[in-house]
């Protein structure tokens, strides 16, 4: 049986949410030509007496390695995974795919670029198309990143998950502007009262200077981060 690891990367652009996608390159594999999720087969047999890769140790190694031969990157925030399976979905037989959302912030970007990100063969795409149907993917990845937008959307004002799109350090006005990109409308009094008195996020004890920092009315800007690494659950809806 086959068993893949795939990788449904977002990042937050100017533009909206974008989805990164490598084209498949191999005339002699399944949907050639086609673009595709980055992702990778779970390797259970060590090949390295024959010139290839050591078995996997776990998935965890797996999505690692996936990682770092297709993406370039190690995203800031990978989901649960999410499983699907059957014997149609790739033509060489029976298969399952491990499929991941994963949050890619700033820093996530520019490693991507400085490793010679070539367009032809791995681009950024508006999420709207896929969604919309507008644009033909390799296997079932249209599918697999319309499952993985539900389940991201369903938790966007339910949780934390939306801070993982910005850099270590942010702004007020950087959380306001990604919860916008979900059609979200959080304002100053709703971030102070559910993230900031909640302790979800906490200040760096820094300020920037109100042209860097947006300030309302020029005031300087406090800078926040992350409490923890790990995605904080809220009782009811971000908005409410």
């Amino acid at each position: 049986m086959i068993v893949t690891i795939d990788m449904i990367c977002l990042r937050l652009s100017d533009d909206g949410i974008q989805v990164l996608l490598v084209k498949r390159n191999n005339p002699e594999r399944p949907d050639f030509g086609m673009w595709a999720i980055p992702g990778g087969w779970v390797y259970d047999e060590d090949f390295t007496a024959r010139g290839g890769e050591p078995a996997d140790e776990d998935f965890e190694a797996a999505r690692r390695r996936i990682c770092r031969q297709k993406v370039h990157t190690y995203p800031n925030f990978i989901s649960d995974p999410l499983v699907d399976g059957n014997p149609k979905r790739n033509p060489d037989g029976w298969s399952v795919s491990i499929s991941h959302y994963a949050l890619l912030n700033a820093s996530n970007i520019r490693q991507i670029e400085a490793a010679g990100m070539d367009r032809n063969r791995l681009d950024w795409f508006d999420l709207n198309l896929i969604l919309q149907g507008q644009m033909t993917l390799a296997f079932d990845h249209a599918a697999q990143i319309q499952h993985a937008w539900t389940k991201l959307r369903a938790a966007v004002e339910y949780t934390s998950v939306v801070l993982f799109f910005l850099e270590k350090e942010f702004l007020v006005a950087d959380i306001m502007d990604a919860y916008a990109k979900f059609g979200v409308e959080v304002n100053r009094m709703t971030i102070k009262r559910r993230l900031i008195n909640s302790e979800v996020i906490v200040s760096t004890n820094k300020i920037v200077a109100p042209n860097k920092g947006r300030g309302r009315g020029g005031k300087p800007a406090t800078v926040y981060r992350l409490a923890n690494n790990e995605v904080s659950y809220f009782q009811t809806c971000l908005r409410g």
